[in-house]
């Protein structure tokens, strides 16, 4: 809550423990402390109220109040905070020595000294709060929440009087719409079909709903199009349907006196035995659907509803979910120039391309920023446009088309609690495109205290539905981060939505931001003087971020860079109360960064230092100081040693370190422990046997350079202590074979919670048998390697019900070919990486698979496509050149099974190519170009050469390189053009992409079985086809 109450969330039950600290303070402090607390709670409520009052409605005395009372909570919680640190430090003090008695008998002497401290302090504090408390009277702060500003009219109404003919891009959206309105799918006419279209604010949603309502609606008896939002009232939507059904029989309703249930009885009777469809735009919540849905009664079966919200979790109660996606990057640019240039021609070559793609970019697709941005160019000239781009950056709203766009972006900010507000406010920190991984943002609020933790829950689980719940309102968006895990793992916020936080977060002091094109991101309404106060500063790409001399940055909390150069950055004694370090890409050419005095920071929480350059590629040892500290992130920063202090961080909940980073310290020490990513394990003191005491842990990845029979062991009978796993890999360099008798066989993740497994570099002989929907009914992401897989375990797999990505490779010889079709098996299946033969029986099976590798009969498509195809042993076939009405429509199911998978967006072929020749990989790449272009999405696909069982010999390598000479024999310098690029290749100096490039130019009027043969030089998984070239 802190964007609402600033530090009032941690710090009121941080003077509640201070009542119950063996500190034996006096009656009078105790009173003071109780006072100041009763103050400070009241300021909290009154702080809670004005945050739900827009900015921009709120009087700026207000504003002024709201911020000193923020700023006063942060400095009463540090002065608690630096007492917290001098008790840690007495607390710990050993007794059982002589030295030890002296230094219990001098930290009697300190506790007397931090009494009369506490008392001087809660004095002062309590001053200070009654300064404030009379200027709330003063302001009259009740009197200002309590009556907002009057709701102003909604920007959004537009979108419901569009022309047809201004509509751009919404053609295929509003077919697929409709497909999904009127598709009754296995159940006809049997109940009342709702669909929900749903997106962030600006998308689109409106428009698009409009133009299928207004074209479908004759098909219907009778209907209505209202929109509600936010706060709406339900008498008022009840009339609106019942006037937009029947104006004529219903022209004195909004006036009438009738209450909810009498609407509701109304409208019951009116739609009894009517074919209807009735648009309810901008729904909000579940409660206000569900009695809304009462009202729409099930009179006849052909009627339909649609609903448009910005919340996911919305969507899904109603059913029928359809996501709007954002334009294409065609359709951008054409409502671009439209708007820009009101319908006169324009060649796109004719105008700047680096400024229109640096707004289009910012706009994302959004239709809203896209009209917004055109507006303000109109009738400017195209060398102003920079200037323009640079405007709409942060927070000018003088603009009356940037402030109605910021209105709706905010209608979904002010719409979340105060505690999600400030998570959110709280991403303005990031620079623009920059994709968030999740496990750090949500380490990142529990470090600044922005989650508050519950019974229940860990800080993390807490901090996890923050995150889960800003996706579900469509703040923010998920994003994959790794190509290779395939995870849902990270998070993207838009730029305009970006803009608007920034704008916010400057107004209330959350966070101040500078980068290379802007100086600071505070508001304008801030005087120099009130920067002083900032509380987290964040730097983008700058060559220096040394601190303003004039402003004040012992108060700062957070400090983070982002992709910065330069030669230094403050240093780290001027942050006094310092809890977030967070240095990602950075590179300080004075000796890289110093963490010297590293230690001092006794407040810290959060240390990362992500692909930053580390002085000596050393951590000091009194990073074992950092009594607090929760976070250790050193991932690719080049640091070679985590110190055995580190064993010392009894608080550490989170350590990633990757590659090249040795962990010295005794893994065991660190209870605390909820996530941990290391490497080189088998190099660090007792881990194997260490882990089994970090019963906390619930994500742990660990690389092996080497793993023996007694580390397997002791590795397995440590996992058996890891009762709240939930996210495990193992990685081993040296790929072998683990005996699963009394291994993973006898290991079962208890209770339940796995979600995430990767056994890689590890083969195991069979699935084991908890790999089940019973044990792991969460499980998500699976990658196994085995030496055989049955048809019963992917039958097993297929019912997993979450499973979203499967990696599953067979190790023998298997020449397993499984064909999906029932309707229960795989449905949440985004992912499928196999090296058998998976095929899609019917519509339905594989719902939800976009991206599949799998094995493919090379045999059974060279014997279709010759008896299909025209097959000329005399040349090669280009796929291009081929006549679409010379190749079937209807292909057999072992050859167009993926027409069958509706979500597919990409395709893998793994291809023996035994015995092939490249006429009939030629034949073969046409007939797959061909199952392409008749799937719907068009997916593109590559080939894979699966030549496991085949070894390119030396003779293969000499009789191409001979054919080679013989075609350049009369011109050497081509020869030794290929033999130079031979060079490159092997020395891994060019891409397999830039190799195909120069051959072509190599092998122009030579016969392209030169390039398609180049193959035997690949690794053995590739293979140069046609397509390539």
């Amino acid at each position: 809550m802190e964007f609402a109450t600033g530090a009032m969330g941690t710090l009121l039950p941080k003077l509640g423990m201070l009542l119950q600290e063996e500190l034996h303070l006096k009656n009078n402090v105790k009173e003071g402390i109780k006072s100041l607390t009763a103050e400070l709670e009241s300021m909290q409520a009154a702080l809670v109220k004005v945050s739900d009052v827009p900015l921009d409605q709120l009087d700026p005395n207000v504003k002024i109040w709201a911020n000193e009372v923020r700023g006063l909570s942060y400095d009463i919680e540090d002065r608690l905070d630096s007492f917290k640190v001098r008790m840690e430090g007495l607390d710990s003090t050993k007794r059982k020595t002589i030295m030890g008695f002296i230094q219990q008998t001098r930290g009697l002497v300190t506790k007397f000294k931090i009494r009369h401290v506490i008392f001087d302090d809660i004095k002062d504090f309590g001053s200070q709060v009654k300064e404030v408390k009379e200027r709330y009277d003063r302001y009259k702060v009740h009197d200002v929440v309590a009556n907002p500003i009057a709701t102003t009219v909604d920007p959004r109404l537009l979108a419901m009087y569009n022309k047809v003919s201004d509509l751009v891009g919404i053609d295929e959206e509003a077919k697929e719409l409709m497909n999904n309105l009127f598709e009754d799918g296995d159940e006809p006419a049997k109940k009342i079909k709702t669909v929900s279209v749903v997106g962030f604010g600006g998308l689109g949603k409106t428009t698009l709903v409009k133009a299928v309502y207004d074209k479908v609606k004759k098909e219907f008896d009778c209907s209505a199009f209202v929109s509600i939002g936010q706060k709406c009232d339900l008498k008022k939507v009840f009339k609106d349907v019942l006037y937009d059904l029947d104006k004529q029989n219903h022209e004195n309703i909004i006036a009438s006196e009738m209450d909810e249930k009498q609407l509701i009885d109304k409208l019951q009777e009116f739609l009894a035995d009517k074919r209807y469809l009735v648009v309810i735009d901008d729904i909000w919540d579940i409660s206000t659907w569900k009695l809304i849905r009462c009202a729409l009664v099930e009179s006849n079966p052909g009627s339909r509803i649609i609903i448009t919200t910005r919340i996911c979790e919305v969507a899904k109660k109603v059913g029928g979910v359809y996501n709007k996606k954002p334009l294409s990057l065609d359709d951008s640019k054409t409502l671009f120039y439209t708007r820009v240039f009101a319908g006169e021609s324009m060649s796109l070559d004719n105008i700047s391309g680096e400024v229109c793609n640096k707004i289009l970019r910012k706009c994302g697709g959004v239709p809203l920023s896209i009209i917004t941005i055109a507006s303000l160019l109109v009738g400017k000239q195209r060398e102003d446009w920079s200037k323009v781009y640079d405007y709409i950056g942060f927070g000018h709203e003088d603009n009356e088309v940037i402030g109605n766009m910021r209105k709706i972006l905010a209608f979904s900010y002010y719409n979340l609690p105060p505690y999600l507000k400030t998570c959110l406010l709280h991403l303005s920190i990031f620079p623009e495109d920059h994709k968030i991984e999740k496990n750090s943002l949500i380490w990142r609020w529990i470090a600044e205290g922005f989650v508050i933790g519950r019974e229940e829950l860990g800080l993390f689980e807490v901090g996890e539905s923050y995150f889960n719940e800003l996706i579900n309102r469509s703040m923010i968006r998920w994003i994959e981060l790794s190509s290779r895990s395939k995870i849902r793992d990270g998070c993207g916020i838009h730029d305009m939505v970006l803009d608007l936080i920034r704008t916010l977060s400057g107004e209330v002091n959350l966070v101040t931001v500078s980068d290379v094109e802007q100086q600071c991101t505070t508001s304008s309404s801030y005087s120099p003087v009130r920067s002083i106060s900032a509380r987290r500063l964040a730097f983008h790409k700058k060559r220096s971020i040394e601190h303003n001399p004039g402003t004040e940055i012992g108060q700062v909390r957070s400090f983070n860079a982002f992709n910065c150069s330069g030669s230094r950055m403050p240093r780290l004694l001027s942050f006094r109360v310092l809890r977030v370090l967070a240095l990602e890409n950075c590179n300080f050419s004075a000796g890289n960064c110093c963490l010297g005095n590293i230690g001092k920071l006794h407040q810290l929480r959060y240390l990362g230092l992500v692909e930053t350059s580390i002085r000596d590629d050393l951590l000091p040892g009194e990073t074992g100081h950092l009594k607090f500290l929760q976070t250790l992130d050193v991932r690719r920063s080049g640091i070679k040693i985590l110190p055995a202090s580190v064993g010392e961080l009894m608080k550490l909940m989170c350590l990633r370190a990757t590659e090249g980073t040795r962990m010295m310290a005794e893994i065991g020490k660190l209870a605390s422990l909820e996530e941990l990513e290391v490497h080189s394990v088998d190099k660090s003191p007792n881990f194997a046997t260490g882990l089994g005491q970090l019963t906390k842990v619930r994500v742990l990845e660990i690389h092996f350079d080497e793993m023996d029979e007694s580390t397997e062991k002791a590795l397995m009978e440590s996992l058996r202590n890891l009762r709240k796993i939930q996210s495990l890999q193992i990685w081993s360099k040296k790929e072998r074979t683990i005996d699963l008798g009394g291994l993973l066989e006898d290991w079962t993740p208890t209770p339940s919670d796995l979600r995430q497994l990767m056994l890689c570099g590890i083969h195991l002989p069979r699935r084991p048998s908890w790999i089940d929907p019973s044990c792991v009914p969460l499980l998500s992401y699976l990658s196994l390697t085995v030496q055989a897989v049955q048809v019963q375990d992917l039958e097993i797999l297929g019912r997993l019900p979450l499973l979203s990505y499967l990696y599953i490779w067979s190790e023998g010889i298997n020449c397993l070919s499984y064909t999906a079709t029932s309707r229960d098996e795989f449905q949440n299946l985004r992912h499928l990486d196999t090296n058998l033969e998976i095929m899609c029986g019917q519509q339905g099976a594989l719902p939800m698979v976009e991206k599949l590798t799998c094995r493919a009969s090379m045999g059974k498509y060279v014997a279709f496509a010759r008896s299909s195809m025209p097959f000329d042993d005399g040349s090669v076939v280009n796929p291009a050149t081929v006549a679409e009405a010379e190749l079937p429509v209807i292909l057999p199911l072992d050859i167009g099974w993926p027409v069958n998978m509706p979500c597919l967006r990409g395709i893998t072929y793994l291809l023996d190519y035994q015995d092939c020749s490249a006429k009939e990989w030629a034949h073969v790449e046409t007939l797959l170009l061909h199952v392409r272009k008749i799937h719907p999405n068009c997916p593109p696909f590559r080939i894979k050469k699966n030549c496991r069982d085949k070894k390119i010999t030396l003779i293969d390598a000499f009789s191409y390189l001979e054919a080679v000479k013989d075609v350049f024999k009369g011109n050497p310098s081509k020869y030794s053009e290929f033999f130079d690029l031979m060079i490159d290749y092997k020395r891994d100096r060019i891409k397999i992409k830039d190799v195909i490039i120069r051959l072509k130019t190599l092998f122009t009027g030579h016969d392209p079985n030169l390039i398609l043969d180049f193959s035997v030089f690949l690794p053995r998984e590739w293979a140069i086809t046609l397509g390539d070239l």
